[in-house]
């Protein structure tokens, strides 16, 4: 449930980059800042909700149809953090949690080369936003 809720926020923290990031591209002032802030909230709700769904794996807390499906307590700590990726929606997790990872460094290599932060870090916010959808 609170995993669901970090990812509708990530999303729209998401769009709202996109938006602020567009903002910047077009010569809106004080937009690049907002923009930042915006990915930075983004990439902290994908990984809080990552954080968790692995805690829920490793405490066994089958209450969780993706946990019960795909963990069982007779696994060892290795194959237990691996169930992490074993269906489709963890799968999907684990791409949009090393995508948010790659964006934290590509945004960091992107902010110190000028205009080419804001066309970047945009199409990278969009892809980032329809993995999340």
């Amino acid at each position: 449930m609170i995993g669901n809720i970090l990812l509708t926020l990530a999303l729209l923290a998401g769009v709202f980059t996109v938006v602020m990031y567009y903002l910047t591209y077009k010569g809106y002032e004080n937009t690049l800042k907002l923009a930042r802030t915006g990915f930075h909230a983004t990439a902290v709700l994908i990984i809080a909700s990552s954080a968790l769904l692995l805690h829920a794996i490793i405490t066994h807390q089958y209450q969780y149809k993706y946990v019960y499906n795909y963990s069982g307590s007779d696994l060892s700590l290795g194959l237990l953090m691996s169930t992490f990726y074993a269906g489709q929606e963890g799968s999907f997790m684990l791409w949009i949690f090393f995508t948010a990872i790659i964006g934290l460094m590509l945004l960091d290599y992107t902010s110190k080369r000028g205009d080419l932060e804001q066309r970047v870090m945009m199409v990278f916010t969009l892809a980032l936003a329809c993995l999340l959808v």
